[in-house]
């Protein structure tokens, strides 16, 4: 039974409550705190969530703080689970419930942006050692991708303590860290804005995480058209939604080389057929790393405010964005004399398929695509389907005529010259031509498998075999044929030997 736990801060870090629970308690080892708040002296320091977490929760109601409020206001558990689907935000939450760790950073530690350090803002220590009396770790400073305090405008400073060591238990107070220097500094920060900007928008996701994670489950098939929107904006897609996939990602890199994300831009030039740029194009998936979505929206929008806005509004931006639509210069004279092209062709070769149309007119083809799409679906071909003949095979004559060649495959394994073989279904099926039809359709050929099974060996079958086989060969070579020696010809394993001794010696 705990007798305090310490009351949180505002934004305060699980770690940092854990942390200030032992300064508190005066306990000398961290495992004697761990075994009060975890009931486990071996639970080890973590960013995410701690392995007995649910354990904590029981213990803490007490003094009113509840499982969700421990989860959801002092872990990066928001953070993690915003960009979920439905079905995997259920499934990861379940995976915290009972316990099992493993799941839940699956989606972070990608493009190595995972933290190795604790980080802290001077200005933060200095207020809140005035407001409260001691420093704390904030918990959107350890958030991934975040660079800059949002409050300051001021970089985050690294701390020496390092919280991807798995082996460790140490919970250390931000207090306690005499080394922190607080100066006061003017910093020449590159690329000001869009740092700044991104630890606006982790900011935004903490204070309003119900709200995007209600958007996005309610208007996940308008991801795309509000996407598709934007990126027409920038002359980056066209109206019917064909996206310029070498130019977004040339100006997407333009926009993030010089930041601390060049890991991310690599995979996007390294991996193409796994491009998550493109992929967020198109909707995204069921998971989504926190810090790709970010970027993508601000690159998109601005910041992750104005695209949840955007889609919010969603039916209204769409109509406006198709009202400002520009068709190009020329337009109805190309659709007039592209229509006419493409009929032509057609009744050219009305027996034609679609591919054929295509080779006899691929100009006309592409313009349509792109500038006509409904119209061409409507004047095209049926699509023919190849009809498939496929072959019935007569099992009955199949079985009938493998089971001929049992024999025969029994007969050569009996006489192929040198020590004997065993007769088996797999040495059986060698000898028989094609050995496949017995090797996946035996079920279908139950005569050939009853006359296999009539010559199958025992291994005691087998053996008497090899004996009579080796008295052979020594009468051949002139040798005596003694126990031991017929034995130790046959190739009969030296422990076996008595169970054959008295039938040579009989």
């Amino acid at each position: 039974m705990l007798t305090f736990f310490p009351k949180p801060y505002p934004d305060e870090l699980l770690y940092s409550i854990i942390a200030r629970y032992h300064v508190w308690s005066g306990n000398d080892e961290m495992s004697d705190s761990m075994e009060q708040l975890f009931g486990d002296r071996r639970e080890r320091a973590t960013l995410l969530i701690p392995k007995h977490f649910k354990y904590l929760a029981e213990k803490t109601k007490e003094f009113g703080l509840s499982y969700e409020t421990l989860l959801y206001e002092h872990t990066i558990f928001p953070l993690i689970t915003c960009f979920l689907s439905k079905n995997s935000y259920d499934h990861t939450l379940q995976s915290v419930i009972n316990e099992n760790q493993l799941i839940i950073p699956l989606c972070i530690y990608k493009d190595s942006i995972y933290p190795r350090f604790l980080k802290y803002c001077p200005h933060c220590i200095m207020d809140d050692r005035d407001e409260y009396g001691e420093a704390y770790w904030h918990r959107k400073h350890q958030s991934f991708g975040v660079e800059m305090c949002d409050k300051h405008r001021c970089l985050l400073k690294e701390s020496d303590i390092e919280i991807i060591d798995s082996r460790s238990n140490r919970y250390i107070a931000l207090n306690l860290l005499n080394e922190i220097t607080v100066t006061l500094e003017e910093e020449n920060i590159p690329c000001f804005n869009i740092e700044l900007q991104i630890a606006y928008d982790i900011d935004y996701i903490y204070k309003n995480y119900e709200f995007i994670r209600r958007m996005l489950w309610e208007k996940h098939s308008s991801i795309r058209e509000t996407t598709i929107a934007l990126l027409f904006n920038r002359k980056l897609a066209t109206q019917k939604g064909l996206v310029k996939n070498n130019r977004l990602r040339h100006e997407f890199n333009n926009k993030y080389i010089s930041t601390c994300f060049k890991q991310i831009l690599l995979n996007l030039q390294d991996n193409k057929t796994a491009d998550w740029l493109i992929t967020l194009c198109r909707g995204g998936k069921n998971t989504v790393v926190p810090i790709r979505f970010i970027l993508f929206t601000n690159f998109l929008a601005g910041s992750l405010e104005s695209f949840m806005g955007l889609l919010n509004e969603q039916e209204k931006f769409i109509d406006k964005k198709k009202e400002e639509y520009n068709p190009p210069n020329g337009y109805e004279e190309k659709l007039v004399q592209y229509r006419k092209r493409w009929l032509d062709a057609w009744n050219k070769n009305p027996c034609g398929c679609r591919s054929d149309l295509k080779k006899s007119d691929s100009s006309a083809y592409t313009w349509l695509i792109r500038h006509d799409h409904e119209w061409l679906l409507n004047h095209l071909p049926q699509i023919k389907k190849p009809k498939v003949r496929t072959k019935v095979k007569d099992w009955i004559k199949i079985d009938n005529e493998l089971e001929s060649l049992v024999e025969k495959a029994v007969y050569k394994i009996k006489n192929s010259g040198g020590k004997p073989e065993r007769i088996t279904i797999a040495n059986i099926r060698r000898y028989i031509r094609p050995k496949v039809l017995l090797q996946r359709n035996y079920k279908l050929l139950p005569k050939t498998m009853y006359k296999i099974g009539q010559y199958v060996e025992t291994i005691y079958d087998y053996r008497l075999r090899k004996i009579e086989w080796a008295k052979s060969e020594l009468e051949k070579e002139g040798k005596s044929a003694t126990p031991h020696i017929v034995l130790q010809k046959s190739g009969i394993r030296p422990d076996d030997w008595n169970k054959f001794r008295q039938l040579l010696t009989s």
